[in-house]
C-alpha cells in the first residue's frame, strides 16, 4: 500500500471500530457527549428532551445512517409536519454522502440502499404510517407536538407495534407543556422502566454559548425556559406551574391563603 494511502486507510479503520469516530465523520464535527450517548445506547426506548439548535436532528440522522448499514432494515422517521419530516430526510441524505453505501432509489422522503435497507420519513398526519411491517428503527421527532388523542398517544400506540423484537424507538423533542405523551415519558419515570432518558439544555453546551445568549435576549423568559432550558411548563406557555398558583390561592395552608 502506498504511504500516502495509509492515513485514509487508518481513518476508515478507526471509523469501523469506533462509533464515536463514525458519528464525528458523518456529522462533520466532534460530537457532544450526549450525542455519543444517544448514538451508542442499546436501550429499546430512548427519550431525548433537547433544546433548540443543540444538534438532535444531526444525531438522529446519524443513527438512521447507522441502521442503513444493516441489510434489509427499515427505518421510519415520523414528525408532526411534512416539512419537519423532510428536514431529517435531507440530513440523512447529506450524511450518506460520507459513507460507502450506494443509494438505489431516492425521493424527498424515502431512501433505499443497494443492500435493501430503507428509510422513510413521514408526517404524523399520513394515512400510510401504519402500513410498514418489521421496523427496526423508529424515530419520532418533535414528539411533544404530535396532535391527536392523549397528546399523540393514539398515533404512538399505532406505530409501536410495527417495531421488531429488537427494534429501537427514539422519542425526541423540545417540551411543549405537561399534557402530552412525550411529557409523561419524563414525568412518569420509574426506576427500571427500561427508558433511556437524555435531557440536554442549550445552556449546558459550550459551543452554543453565543447563540444561547442571543436567544436569551430575543425570547421571552417563558419561551427561553421552554425552548433552551427544556423546562416542561404547565401548559407550554405559563411561566408558573398551575399547581403552584393553586397552592398560593388555596384556603388551606397556602403561601398566600384566601380570606
Amino acid at each position: 500500500m502506498p504511504f500516502d494511502a495509509l492515513i485514509p486507510w487508518f481513518q476508515d479503520l478507526e471509523r469501523q471500530l469506533d462509533p464515536e469516530a463514525r458519528l464525528a465523520h458523518w456529522m462533520q464535527h466532534p460530537p457532544d457527549p450526549w450525542q455519543v450517548e444517544a448514538f451508542t445506547t442499546a436501550a429499546s426506548e430512548i427519550a431525548m428532551r433537547v433544546g433548540r439548535q443543540s444538534g438532535k436532528t444531526s444525531v438522529l440522522a446519524a443513527r438512521a445512517v447507522e441502521e442503513l448499514h444493516v441489510p434489509n432494515s427499515l427505518t421510519i422517521c415520523v414528525a408532526p409536519a411534512e416539512r419537519q419530516a423532510k428536514i431529517i430526510a435531507r440530513e440523512i441524505g447529506q450524511q450518506l454522502q460520507r459513507t460507502d453505501l450506494l443509494i438505489a432509489r431516492s425521493t424527498l422522503t424515502e431512501l433505499e440502499m443497494a443492500n435493501g435497507a430503507r428509510v422513510v420519513a413521514l408526517p404524523s398526519t399520513s394515512d400510510t404510517i401504519r402500513g410498514y411491517p418489521s421496523v427496526s428503527l423508529l424515530i419520532i421527532d418533535e414528539c411533544a407536538f404530535l396532535q391527536g388523542e392523549g397528546g399523540g398517544e393514539d398515533l404512538i400506540s399505532g406505530v409501536l407495534p410495527m417495531l421488531t423484537t429488537k427494534g429501537q424507538v427514539y422519542f425526541s423533542s423540545t417540551p411543549a407543556g405537561k399534557h402530552n405523551y412525550f411529557a409523561r415519558l419524563f414525568l412518569d419515570a420509574k426506576p427500571g422502566d427500561g427508558i433511556h432518558r437524555i435531557v440536554v439544555k442549550g445552556t449546558d453546551i459550550p459551543r452554543l454559548a453565543e447563540k444561547v445568549e442571543r436567544m436569551r435576549r430575543t425570547l421571552s423568559a417563558t419561551k427561553f425556559r421552554q425552548e433552551i432550558e427544556v423546562e416542561m411548563l404547565a401548559d407550554g406557555q405559563a411561566y408558573f406551574d398551575l399547581s403552584i398558583i393553586e397552592q398560593a390561592t388555596s384556603k388551606e395552608g397556602a403561601v398566600c391563603p384566601k380570606f
